[in-house]
């Protein structure tokens, strides 16, 4: 299962604004992950982080957007260091 891109701005600790891109896909998992588990891909510039989420956790937009934006915060703007 694959859900389409979604956008959002996150605003890191130094006052910055990143628009960070996001999505989930079932690609790179094991097939007994399928079932309970996706991947959510956050896209930051050229970098890409990979979390992997329980698929009940999808069905709330707002859930998920605060994966992405405690994410981007925690690494400080910089997914591929």
């Amino acid at each position: 299962m694959q859900t389409k891109p979604r956008h959002t701005v996150v605003v890191i600790p130094n006052d910055k604004k990143l628009e960070v891109s996001y999505y989930c896909s079932d690609l790179k998992l094991k097939e007994k992950e399928k079932k309970d588990f996706t991947d959510l891909i956050i896209q930051l510039h050229d970098c890409h982080a990979s979390i992997k989420i329980p698929k009940a956790k999808i069905k709330n937009r707002d859930v998920v957007e605060a994966i992405v934006q405690k994410t981007v915060i925690n690494a400080r703007g910089h997914l591929c260091d």
